[in-house]
């Protein structure tokens, strides 16, 4: 049965142009011809250049897929609306991604900007030119069409965020899109919990304050045990037993959205040690800026 299964999947591979860990985009997605290789993952295609290695659009698919396994009717809303993944190679910048080529640095009261980003705007971003600032900050970006990146993908030391995937906490912004369509209800408790964090104080400093978007897509990585350690004034949080001790409102809405799911599959950072840095622990790993 394995010999015949290899078979079909040559002959189908010489009939669609097979590369390596997938095939040739479809036509019907009027892809740029930078990317050559796609996979299918329900229904979103996850696609790249000729450059990303190996079985890397699997594993993304896989990631994907695990994250939509307890709710179709967001991967439904998703596909409708014509979301996509690329997964740009180790070599690759954010503005070599043709959909990414135009982009022009944030002005000073950009809400994406971090605390510490805003502090030091000048410094940090005003100097650099566009492709500069860009290339430096991003390997990965949320939305309708996502990006991510190789060595993130496949858990490598070159991974600006080794120690954390940062897929997860991408496609994360879009499992909160699908929500905020099919399940307002859902939206509303969300952003309820964030509000009620902030008044609390909880995520002081930290990235997840920033926006109810990076709220949920840090507390996402918490729930799949796949985010580098966060500490408040001595108190650790490092998987999703922590996640909900510390923050039981986030961890109730994330269980709607993925049910009780914490490891995906092909996540190269669930459980990894490298998500708590070395070296003594601090007491705050908040950016002092």
């Amino acid at each position: 049965m394995a010999c015949r299964t290899f078979a079909l999947a040559a002959i189908a591979c010489s009939l669609v142009g097979c590369t390596a860990g997938g095939s040739a985009p479809p036509a019907h997605l009027g892809l740029d011809p930078f990317y050559s290789r796609y996979r299918d993952a329900g229904g979103i295609a996850v696609v790249s250049s000729a450059r990303v290695e190996g079985d890397t659009l699997v594993r993304a698919s896989r990631m994907i897929d695990d994250m939509l396994a307890h709710r179709p009717d967001l991967r439904t809303a998703l596909v409708q609306r014509g979301y996509r993944v690329a997964i740009m190679a180790e070599s690759e910048a954010i503005t070599d991604l043709p959909q990414n080529a135009h982009w022009t640095r944030p002005t000073p009261d950009d809400p994406r900007l971090t605390r510490c980003e805003r502090k030091h705007y000048e410094q940090r971003i005003g100097r650099l030119s566009d492709r500069e600032y860009w290339n430096a900050r991003v390997r990965g970006i949320g939305g309708a069409f996502t990006v991510a990146a190789e060595e993130d993908v496949l858990g490598r030391p070159a991974s600006r965020y080794y120690g954390e995937t940062i897929l997860v906490h991408e496609f994360a912004h879009n499992v909160l899109d699908a929500i905020e369509t099919v399940d307002p209800a859902l939206y509303a408790q969300v952003e309820q919990a964030y509000a009620a964090a902030l008044d609390e104080g909880l995520w002081k400093d930290e990235y997840a304050s920033t926006t109810v978007q990076e709220y949920w897509a840090e507390g996402t990585q918490f729930w799949f045990n796949s985010n580098r350690l966060a500490v408040f004034d001595g108190r650790r949080i490092l998987n999703h037993t922590d996640l909900a001790a510390y923050d039981p409102r986030l961890a109730a809405v994330l269980a709607q959205a993925y049910g009780d799911r914490h490891l995906l599959a092909a996540d190269p950072f669930h459980g990894h040690p490298a998500r708590v840095p070395p070296g003594p622990i601090p007491q705050n790993t908040a950016e002092v800026c």
